[in-house]
């Protein structure tokens, strides 16, 4: 992934502009979207997916599955239509076989789900073909880089619908940094 360019680059400077920025993505998201994360240990992923959910109307209290796996949230896309958040933590995941153990294939065949999975660097290529990747970069004690890298036609749209509600405008070269 380093030899590619993100498609957006954004800087959150608090966890509370980390979760607006996901809560702004929620709004361009639709059932059968995937999103994978990636980075560090406290980078702001687990975080990331709480704006999401808040962006999707989930009431309870979204917390990593670490040794879960997977936690089902129930939502609403702005349009009013029920939506499944499959929140997904790959951090423990010791071989690739383990993916069939807990209905992942499940959770990305869900038209009406959204799956969202942390530690995707564990997740085999093979697996998905639209999604977007987001890497998270810690750049200070509550500083992230959040760099969007779309993959296929829907990751694409994803993306460009976000730049557009974040930025305005069409894509620009450099990304907004402060």
């Amino acid at each position: 992934m380093s030899e590619r360019m993100p498609s957006l680059d954004l800087v959150s400077h608090s966890p509370d502009q980390t979760r607006q920025f996901a809560a702004t993505l929620a709004r361009q998201l639709r059932g059968g979207d995937v999103l994978l994360l990636q980075g560090p240990l406290g980078s702001g992923k687990t975080t990331f997916v709480q704006g999401l959910a808040r962006g999707l109307g989930v009431r309870e209290y979204v917390q990593s599955p670490t040794f879960i796996l997977v936690m089902e949230h129930r939502g609403t896309l702005p349009d009013g239509t029920p939506v499944r958040l499959y929140h997904v933590d790959l951090y423990r995941l010791e071989e690739p076989s383990e993916l069939a153990t807990f209905g992942l294939e499940d959770c990305l065949s869900d038209p009406h789900g959204i799956v969202v999975i942390e530690w995707s660097e564990r997740l085999p290529a093979s697996w998905v073909d639209d999604y977007v990747v987001i890497r998270f970069e810690p750049l200070a004690e509550t500083k992230r880089r959040l760099a969007f890298y779309p993959f296929g036609e829907r990751g694409r749209a994803i993306v460009e619908a976000l730049r557009k509600e974040v930025i305005g405008g069409t894509k620009r070269s450099a990304a907004p940094r402060t």
